[in-house]
């Protein structure tokens, strides 16, 4: 199976590799995957082999790969990824079968910029994964996505936590403010109040959760809410681990959000500039959306910008911070 990237994509597969392995259980199923995302994977047993690619050697580094897979005459490959990397790989390592994601390219660049849905069926990206396998006999098991994290792993970060003055007796949620784009960006300053909220009202834990690029927003939002920042102090694995032991999740459109349903910890997901027919919103029937509806304006892309076309980014800014914490209530409560 061919996915590089990102943590959301990746973490969205372990539903297809889950079904591969139960229709195929003495089957090598090995994952092509970048370098930098490799750590997601010791959280999903159903994988054989990681093979991991080094992007930044360029593309004597994927050749190389290719050269290395053709050696074990595969049976099949999927193509998850659907880029020319993936195409590179999946269609010249002499697979006797290719499969491929459909990714509706024309249905989405149709709806962001002309905001006409002609998508006949909205289906979780998930789902359209194990779509992929269809023709080798795999079918859906019923179940969502799954992570597993192994014990050495959990009893890392419990420490870690024990260390930083996290109560086993109080339950915790995590915030994620970090996002690969600016504008499917909360605000900093509203992950603060929400934090303080979730601390003083409802007398929980909060942990803030993100790599090294957010760890100074992280370590504002700690310094101003009493919540504890990981941000950075953490690798893949370990992250994942710690969204293990929370109670809910509040994260942009972001792969934590993924992750957190994974574990079946459900999230309240902040969605600005993309829509719902795009198939990466909750899947897990506890979690919850905040989001701005009837903007003419949204869905304006599919990954994310930097900019917002209109110069006012009202689909993250007009999501206030009452509306967020009310539906967190509403996960707690259910």
């Amino acid at each position: 199976m061919f996915r590089l990237s990102s943590i959301g994509d990746i973490v969205l597969t372990t539903g297809l590799l889950r079904c591969l392995r139960k229709t195929y259980p003495e089957a090598q199923i090995d994952f092509v995957v970048k370098k930098q995302f490799s750590d997601i994977l010791s959280c999903v047993p159903f994988v054989s082999n990681v093979i991991e690619l080094d992007s930044k050697k360029g593309f004597s580094e994927l050749r190389n790969l290719r050269n290395q897979l053709r050696q074990n005459k595969y049976d099949v490959a999927l193509d998850i990824h659907k880029n020319w990397r993936s195409k590179f790989i999946c269609n010249t390592i002499g697979a006797k079968q290719v499969y491929k994601f459909n990714k509706h390219v024309f249905r989405r660049w149709v709806l962001t910029t002309f905001r006409k849905d002609i998508y006949k069926e909205v289906r979780p990206v998930y789902l359209r994964f194990i779509d992929a396998a269809k023709n080798i006999s795999v079918e859906h098991d019923g179940k969502y996505t799954e992570l597993i994290v192994p014990e050495n792993i959990q009893r890392t970060v419990d420490a870690m936590f024990e260390q930083a003055g996290i109560s086993k007796e109080k339950k915790i949620v995590a915030l994620c403010p970090g996002a690969s784009f600016s504008n499917k960006q909360w605000q900093p300053e509203k992950f603060e109040k929400l934090a303080k909220k979730i601390i003083d009202e409802l007398g929980y834990q909060v942990i803030l959760l993100g790599g090294n690029k957010e760890s100074e927003i992280c370590s504002m939002i700690e310094n101003a809410s009493g919540a504890v920042s990981f941000a950075g102090k953490f690798n893949l694995s370990q992250s994942i681990a710690a969204i293990n032991k929370v109670c809910a999740t509040v994260a942009n459109d972001t792969g934590m959000l993924h992750v957190s349903e994974a574990l079946g910890v459900p999230v309240v997901g902040l969605y600005g500039p993309t829509a719902w027919q795009f198939g990466y919103f909750p899947i897990l029937p506890t979690s919850r959306v905040a989001q701005i509806e009837n903007l003419q304006c949204r869905p304006c892309t599919k990954m994310g910008k930097n900019t917002c076309p209109k110069g006012h980014f009202n689909c993250m800014n007009e999501i206030s911070v009452d509306m967020v914490f009310e539906k967190l209530k509403g996960i707690i409560k259910s």
